[in-house]
């Protein structure tokens, strides 16, 4: 077992003063003097950037870097990971900046030691807004070829237990810097959406565990930044990430065993949305379709071949660990068509 003695923190910032101040006062007010803070701005508007200058530009435990351009989430953290994973620290730890870390995680922080196979570590994610309430415990993989969080909406009581699942939120993990140099940084055919259950996923057909630690508590807002772009573009490219992580990643073994339960599935899904008119959702799902099968092909099979040392695990210990996605789907059916609601692809 290896002891975790130094973690350096990640926060990136886009016109989000006050809850990246909040956030950072909630890690000096329990570590004081005992940590170093990468606070990233993603070219933010003069005045936000001002704010920041004055508020953290000083600080001894915070090193402030201000991009000249927004590079999304997953540029805008392999720019700092690659100087990161040179400096022999064993882990860092990515922190959205609308979390909050209360102080009986640091209780935790400076204890926390894994095994050589540990990759990374999911915290507790609990709704801020909510303290009864899941945000996240990791992730879990479904046939239909989704990553989705674990416990998302659950009460916290049922996810007190450790346990390994698939990946974790990049708003709040810890991911080993030797595990980073083995499968490499976030992939850059994403932006802002999915980066972390792909990179999830792919440690974990490489042999990484990840574990869910539920004494590492973080209450989080849930996608403040995410709200100030959430269009059909977005969401078309939440879409795309999806297809694309399951083709460069799973085994074929995999992909042809579900490959006829996912046509039903679509088909299925087809009928019941023109049906129940909704278009929004459909629109998504074809058009996202439609550019891997086209536009982005080459772009999977290279990504695919590359990816290939990394298949380390066989094929049916993936298959097992999926989750079938039928019951997720009839929870669906009854949330979005009887009840109403409308579903994360249908808010645009």
């Amino acid at each position: 077992m290896t002891k975790i003695s130094h973690i350096p923190f990640i926060i990136l910032n886009w016109n989000n003063f006050s809850d990246t101040k909040e956030c950072i006062q909630s890690l000096l007010t329990n570590e004081a003097n005992k940590l170093q803070i990468y606070l990233l701005d993603n070219n933010s508007d003069e005045q936000e950037i001002n704010l920041l200058k004055d508020e953290f530009g000083d600080h001894p435990q915070i090193k402030l870097t201000i991009y000249e351009r927004n590079l999304g989430f997953t540029r805008a953290h392999n720019s700092i990971l690659e100087s990161l994973i040179k400096t022999g620290d064993e882990f860092v730890f990515l922190l959205n900046n609308d979390t909050v870390i209360p102080s009986e995680s640091f209780h935790y922080y400076r204890k926390l030691s894994f095994g050589k196979k540990t990759g990374m570590v999911a915290c507790k994610m609990i709704n801020y807004w909510n303290h009864e309430l899941m945000d996240s415990a990791g992730h879990k993989m479904l046939t239909s070829g989704e990553i989705i969080p674990l416990g998302h909406g659950d009460v916290i009581k049922n996810h007190n237990l450790p346990i390994k699942n698939i990946g974790a939120c990049a708003g709040a993990a810890l991911y080993s810097t030797e595990m980073l140099k083995d499968i490499g940084l976030f992939d850059e055919y994403f932006e802002t959406g999915y980066e972390d259950a792909e990179l999830g996923l792919r440690a974990y057909i490489a042999g990484y565990d990840c574990i869910y630690h539920p004494k590492l508590i973080i209450y989080h807002k849930m996608g403040q930044s995410i709200k100030k772009i959430f269009d059909y573009n977005y969401t078309l490219k939440i879409q795309t990430n999806i297809f694309y992580t399951y083709l460069k990643l799973v085994h074929w073994q995999v992909i042809a065993i579900n490959f006829l339960p996912w046509v039903l599935r679509i088909i299925l899904i087809t009928i019941i949305d023109i049906l129940f008119w909704r278009p929004k959702y459909l629109k998504v799902q074809y058009h996202a379709l439609l550019i891997i099968l086209f536009r982005d092909w080459k772009l999977v099979m290279k990504a695919r071949r590359n990816s290939k040392r990394l298949r380390r695990i066989s094929w049916h210990k993936l298959l097992i660990e999926q989750e079938f996605f039928l019951k997720r789907n009839i929870q669906n059916f009854y949330k979005f068509i009887i009840r109403g609601e409308k579903s994360y692809f249908e808010k645009y």
